[in-house]
């Protein structure tokens, strides 16, 4: 998996591949998103860099993995829907509880007990990114198995081919005949 993923995924063809991508990104929609900010503020000068840089990152890897921006409708500004919010709260707690300490991580006879609430914390944040993960995964296989799309547009359908093309050599070793040599 490290040389697949190495090879095919954060190789630097890859790197380049993608690098429309991120200029699409940070031309258009996040300097849109900061002209509207300035614009439409009471004052003219406020503008949360915290709100438009993790949005920007969100983005740019929704982008660069799913070839889409947003998973709603999106905003009239081009700002952050419900959705991408709700999606990007899930994502950094997912970062701030996925390394944290927890007595049951060294005291497997604690788990039941779950004194952080760390893992009903991982549960919840798991299924917001899974609600809107599954559904795009799902539309890409399902296009992969009818087959209209033939060239990966982004990270997604580079990992779906990769995983097709394993399948398809996991196959083929298992039913190879074996050479008897006499």
């Amino acid at each position: 998996m490290k040389r697949v993923l190495s090879t095919e995924v954060l190789s630097p063809p890859k790197h380049r591949w993608l690098l429309a991508k991120r200029i699409e990104e940070a031309d258009h929609d996040l300097v849109r998103y900061v002209y509207n900010q300035y614009k439409n503020s009471d004052n003219g000068s406020m503008v949360n860099e915290r709100i438009v840089s993790q949005h920007y990152c969100g983005n740019l890897i929704r982008k660069m993995g799913f070839n889409k921006r947003i998973f709603g409708k999106g905003m009239e500004d081009g700002g952050p829907s419900l959705e991408e919010e709700e999606h990007m709260y899930a994502l950094f707690n997912i970062l701030a509880y996925l390394y944290s300490f927890c007595a049951s991580d060294y005291l497997p006879w604690l788990r039941g007990f779950d004194f952080y609430g760390h893992e009903k914390i991982m549960k919840e944040v798991n299924e917001i990114v899974n609600k809107y993960h599954d559904p795009i995964i799902e539309e890409r296989i399902q296009q992969r198995i009818d087959g209209p799309r033939k060239e990966p547009q982004d990270l997604l359908n580079v990992l779906i081919t990769v995983k097709k093309m394993l399948m398809v050599i996991v196959y083929c070793q298992q039913t190879k005949p074996k050479l008897k040599l006499q």
